[in-house]
């Protein structure tokens, strides 16, 4: 994590952040996940697939779950800044879809709002892993 100096109006070279701050950077960004893991798991276990809607919605849930454990393997194996933000994206994309499809759907209100939660956090996520 860097942070650009200017002076006189020109760039210099990005800068180390500094321990604290990089510190609670990655601590943010693990807090995402876990926030959107939660609210995965949660979900996974509230609703029954007794509808059609239910079990697709039931299905994009598993997917958004090995998203987040493909950007957690990701994120602990050190894989590259690029392969992890790319997994952090496809978390975002994934969950995106899903809402898109459940706001015109019959999910009450908790699942809605519950699944945009979900979706503002691995946003933001995606946002604090771009360089």
């Amino acid at each position: 994590m860097m942070a650009v100096r200017h002076t006189d109006g020109l760039e210099e070279a990005p800068a180390p952040l500094p321990p604290e701050s990089a510190a609670a950077h990655f601590e943010a960004i693990t807090k995402g996940i876990n926030d959107v893991d939660v609210v995965i798991q949660g979900l996974m276990g509230r609703i029954r697939p007794a509808k059609p809607w239910q079990r697709q919605l039931l299905q994009q849930l598993r997917t958004a779950d090995r998203h987040v454990e493909i950007l957690r393997l990701a994120i602990s194996l050190d894989r590259g800044a690029e392969e992890i933000l790319e997994a952090a994206k496809a978390l975002k994309q994934g969950l995106q879809l899903t809402n898109m499809q459940i706001v015109g759907g019959r999910a009450d209100g908790f699942t809605r709002n519950a699944l945009l939660v979900a979706f503002r956090n691995a946003t933001l996520v995606s946002e604090m892993l771009s360089p």
